[in-house]
């Protein structure tokens, strides 16, 4: 099997690559012989990379320092045909994807993709600030450059043998843009290994009083939401209540724009920004905090929620009719807030709602039915066993479309693909020069290993239950 992924080496904490590592590890622990395929990185050493990988000719993306543009090869796609995979699994962002239409189109090999981006939400971290607060900048990236890419998407995936997304909104969401190959909805899992790990000593401030500590882990960019997150924090919830504290777990190009708002808006003394944190310690951020807050819109999924939920957390968050929105149920596991049409009044209800779940009882109840919940989502086991269902489906889609790819199997058509592919990451790479390089994981967080995690310590009293895949059978549906 291939899975084709952003990174080889994975620098910095990564959503979509965590996943792409737990199910290398799955697989290869059900004897699944696993090669990742991505971009090159001269910063990569041995014990970063997977066993069985083959990086490809890169260009780096200047303002996502650790962010590199894999680029078509002839040698390298001889290379890549000749280990005659069985199956590959894209989980990737890019045009990286193009790779797996290509053996498809030309090996016949079995191509399930997976959807990790809402492009609609996350243009704007190539905007430089200079032209960001200019409405016609948006326009054209809004109107022009985010169609055309999400057009390109539908035309891979529609010559896939199928596209796995992280919830039903993204389901529907697919299908009304013209997907029209199998459609499989499989939520993350939570590997236990890592948050069923007994929790450390507090890793929070000083200043920051348990029964009032507000915890949100992302990256610090524009369209997590964390300007307006600082926001209500600022202006419902200190004013309310004389302890509650806002930490802002992460780091990212924006870092210093969120450090100088929460200066600007007084509560400097009451946010904190520990930075970007090691994986294996998040277990004891989540099980020392109180209550989770989460104003991003622009996730397919939202692995943090999960993360948060499986270890007890309450979470509230805006609905963003995607990832998100499937995994907290409102009132019983946190709350859920519309963030609009009115968005003064949608965040002045989500400071509420926060201060309500702070209570005790409130926050208990809701935590417990958090972990519960997580527990019957989130399970490994059901996860992988998803997955290989989807490759077996994508198998037979596969072999029954066989004949409409051997009509279509020209040389002008390997040289359209393979230079959409070229053109669209050099066109990126330039993109990538209108703002300068951040600053990414300044604390120097490793992330774990391609290969083994430690054994977990558990915690006390705390046994997750084992589900079956018929408590929450996969979901799938053809467009």
């Amino acid at each position: 099997m291939a899975i084709l992924n952003d990174y080889v080496r994975i620098p910095y904490a990564n959503g979509s690559s965590f996943a792409s590592q737990f199910l290398h590890r799955e697989l290869r622990a059900r004897g699944v012989e696993v090669t990742v395929l991505g971009p090159a990185d001269a910063q990569a050493t041995p014990d970063e990379l997977p066993p069985s990988h083959l990086a490809l000719p890169s260009i780096p993306l200047r303002n996502h320092p650790g962010v590199h543009l894999p680029l078509p090869s002839r040698a390298h796609l001889h290379e890549v045909a000749r280990r005659r995979f069985d199956v590959v699994l894209g989980q990737s962002t890019s045009e990286l994807m193009e790779l797996g239409v290509w053996l498809r189109a030309f090996h016949d090999v079995p191509f399930v993709c997976v959807n990790t981006v809402h492009l609609p939400s996350v243009y704007n971290v190539l905007l430089p600030d200079a032209l960001h607060r200019f409405e016609w900048a948006h326009a054209v990236f809004r109107d022009g450059l985010v169609p055309y890419v999400e057009r390109v998407a539908v035309d891979v995936y529609n010559r896939s043998d199928g596209l796995v997304v992280l919830s039903e909104g993204l389901a529907r969401y697919w299908e009304g843009r013209g997907v029209r190959v199998p459609i499989f909805v499989i939520p993350r899992a939570v590997e236990p290994r890592i948050f069923d790990r007994a929790p450390g000593p507090d890793p929070f401030a000083p200043e920051a009083v348990p029964g009032g500590r507000l915890l949100c882990v992302c990256r610090h960019v524009r369209e997590k939401g964390l300007a307006r997150l600082i926001d209500v924090f600022a202006r419902v919830v200190a004013p309310a209540h004389p302890t509650a504290t806002l930490t802002l777990v992460g780091d990212g190009p924006d870092h210093d724009a969120f450090r100088a708002r929460a200066e600007r808006l007084g509560v400097a003394h009451r946010v904190f920004f520990p930075g970007e944190q090691p994986l294996l310690s998040m277990s004891t951020w989540y099980r020392h905090a109180d209550v989770f807050v989460y104003a991003s819109l622009s996730d397919t999924y939202g692995q943090v929620v999960s993360e948060a939920m499986w270890c007890g957390l309450p979470v509230v968050a805006f609905d963003d009719a995607m990832g998100v929105a499937q995994q907290v149920e409102h009132g019983r596991t946190g709350v859920l807030v519309a963030p609009g049409p009115d968005a003064e009044a949608a965040d002045r209800e989500f400071g509420e709602q926060i201060l309500r779940v702070l209570q005790p009882a409130r926050r208990r109840a809701l935590g417990e039915a958090a972990a519960r919940r997580a527990r019957h989502r989130c399970d490994p086991g059901v996860c992988v066993e998803r997955y290989f269902a989807a490759f077996a489906q994508a198998r037979r889609h596969c072999e029954a479309t066989a004949a409409e790819r051997a009509r279509a199997r020209t040389r002008g058509h390997e040289i359209r693909l393979l230079g959409r592919w070229a053109f669209i990451h050099v066109a990126l790479g330039g993109l990538g020069l209108l703002r300068p390089p951040a600053r990414l994981n300044r604390n120097g967080a490793r992330p774990p290993g391609w290969t083994a995690l430690p054994d977990p310590v558990p915690v006390a009293g705390l046994q997750p239950r084992r589900v079956t895949s018929r408590e929450e059978p996969l979901a799938e549906g053809a467009a």
